[in-house]
């Protein structure tokens, strides 16, 4: 007699299904939990970096990324444009040139790796409802970028982008004409690796990368472009012309200072000019030097204005200092003059989120400043 098999086929085809349904639902159920288990790491990720931007970021980005000093990063177009890599490298070495420091341990700054990534994880939540912030249209400058060229680009690319060993040249009409704008405007942003060439996005600004786009478009129509210089820079060239007996020079230098100089000191720039063409040598140098020493002279009612709208954040309304130090009243200021207050500014100080304002604000408003910082000394 035969045994009937089916309604064990039958079990055990029970069985099998429940086996699947149930691993099924357990696998279910742990991606669940494991997604329940990745949104809590990202939360307490966001929460921990909201702390460190606290911390750090607040008196110059706003409370609510705003902008205050620094600019705006709730910003809808700002965030969709920088990827994650762009805001970890930006915050971690900082932005040359401009009022954003390095915060990362390797460049002299207090965060760690981890510390830069829980903030970028904090800026990158508020993307989803991030307001549209219109974003102030500079006009980009072959000038400005002739200067930012000179102190990044020429290393390899040499002096007006004539060439060097290390890379070609780039200040070629027939070779700048074989691509346009946009290629150039790309690479710098994002490099050639293979080529040996850098990603500057992570270093100049948007602006910054117009303006050097701008230099490339001058050279292109074969345009010579001077870079964009300060008054003190020209007496600082004068004065040392002067001093190695280079009247010609010295000259030249104190006539193209003249023309972009500003305040009351521009009326002594022709009597210098008239004693060194005239070979009065000694007291042209004595002149030029007081000059030097007291340039720039400023009103310090305009720099009232311009210190609340770009120095408050930092040292605060009164002056008494917050993530910058106490201004009034304050020893260095006391003690240095207008010069070397200047280039203090204009350099920054390293290793503090004491950054240069060169190319942020004009000569002419940086003398107002310092005009308005005397006020608050005794």
């Amino acid at each position: 007699m035969k045994e009937n098999y089916d309604r064990y086929v039958f079990v055990g085809l029970l069985l099998t299904l429940a086996l699947i349904i149930g691993v099924g639902a357990a696998f279910a159920q742990e991606d669940s939990r494991l997604k329940e288990a990745t949104l809590k790491l990202n939360k307490a990720n966001v929460l921990h970096g909201r702390q460190l931007y606290v911390d750090n970021c607040t008196s110059c980005h706003g409370t609510r990324g705003e902008g205050i000093v620094g600019p705006a990063l709730n910003n809808k177009t700002l965030l969709a444009k920088a990827s994650d890599e762009v805001l970890f490298a930006t915050i971690r070495v900082g932005r040359p040139n401009t009022t954003m420091p390095a915060w990362g341990q390797d460049n002299g700054g207090p965060l760690t790796d981890e510390d830069i990534r829980y903030i970028a994880s904090f800026l990158r939540a508020w993307e989803p409802t991030a307001p549209e912030v219109k974003v102030d249209v500079v006009e980009p400058s072959a000038a400005r970028g002739a200067a930012i060229f000179a102190g990044s680009c020429f290393t390899c690319h040499g002096d007006e982008g004539k060439g060097t060993k290390t890379a070609p040249a780039i200040n070629d009409v027939v070779r700048l004409k074989k691509l346009d704008n946009e290629w150039y405007r790309q690479t710098i942003a994002n490099g050639r690796p293979a080529k040996g060439m850098p990603t500057w996005g992570t270093v100049l600004s948007p602006n910054q990368i117009e303006d050097v786009v701008a230099l490339l478009n001058a050279w292109r129509a074969g345009e010579r472009v001077v870079p964009e210089t300060t008054v003190a820079e020209l007496l600082d060239s004068a004065l040392f012309s002067l001093s190695q007996g280079d009247k010609e020079d010295a000259a030249f230098y104190l006539q193209r200072g003249k023309v972009i100089a500003f305040g009351p000191a521009l009326a002594r720039f022709d009597p210098i000019i008239t004693l060194v063409k005239n070979d009065n040598l000694n007291q042209g140098l004595t002149d030029l030097g007081k000059l030097r020493n007291e340039w720039p002279i400023g009103d310090a009612k305009n720099g009232a204005t311009i210190y609340s709208d770009a120095c408050k954040g930092c040292h605060g309304g009164d002056g008494q200092g917050g993530v910058g130090r106490k201004l009034k009243p304050n020893e260095f200021i006391q003690q240095s003059n207008n010069a070397e207050m200047l280039q203090l500014v204009l350099s920054g100080r390293a290793g503090t989120a004491m950054r240069s304002f060169s190319g942020r604000l004009t000569e002419a408003q940086l003398a107002d400043v310092i005009a308005f910082l005397r006020t608050w000394q005794p």
